[in-house]
């Protein structure tokens, strides 16, 4: 599928059908997650692949009881190990490591998308309870999880802010090119 259709077209879906995803369509997604940009190629990400009903079901509890994240065919709980990174960037390692996550789930929903699954990027949980349901130690970080599944509705395109709103040259504000 072109990347401009897959950027373009993706949305972040809530409602999925009871259908399991094949284990090579995860695979080519963790595979896109992989190849995402990251500070220094040191690549201190990791990823969780939550299948099990139980464990879903607990991860919507701690994602402030969004119940769709239980009716997801997989959950991608994404990571970071900070201390990789912080001998090179220091200060810096929370924000690039963080950045490097983010690129990850970027891939992660436009890979998912390219092969006909919906997703939906989870920010707001309980950290402390995600750690506890899937035995993450202490110096890992969890940044996001991430919903994939076949779905159910077509989700609609929501309004963009118009470029000439967003958009300046040579300095804050100058919309004048």
């Amino acid at each position: 599928m072109e990347v401009e259709k897959c950027i373009k077209e993706r949305r972040s879906v809530r409602q999925y059908l009871d259908k399991k995803i094949e284990w090579n369509k995860v695979a080519k997604i963790l595979e896109a997650a992989r190849h995402a940009p990251n500070a220094g190629n040191i690549q201190n990400w990791r990823f969780i692949v939550v299948d099990n009903k139980e464990k879903k079901e607990n991860l919507a509890k701690a994602a402030l009881n969004q119940s769709f994240l239980g009716e997801a065919g997989i959950i991608i709980v994404v990571c970071h190990i900070e201390k990789e990174i912080k001998r090179f960037y220091g200060k810096k390692a929370e924000v690039y490591s963080i950045q490097n996550t983010a690129a990850a789930v970027q891939n992660i929903m436009l890979r998912a998308f390219s092969l006909g699954l919906g997703s939906c990027w989870i920010g707001a949980f309980d950290e402390e309870a995600v750690k506890s349901e899937l035995k993450v130690p202490n110096d890992v970080s969890i940044d996001a999880m991430v919903t994939l599944g076949y779905s159910k509705e077509k989700a609609k395109m929501p309004k963009r802010i118009d470029l000439k709103e967003i958009v300046y040259f040579e300095e804050w504000n100058n919309k004048v090119k």
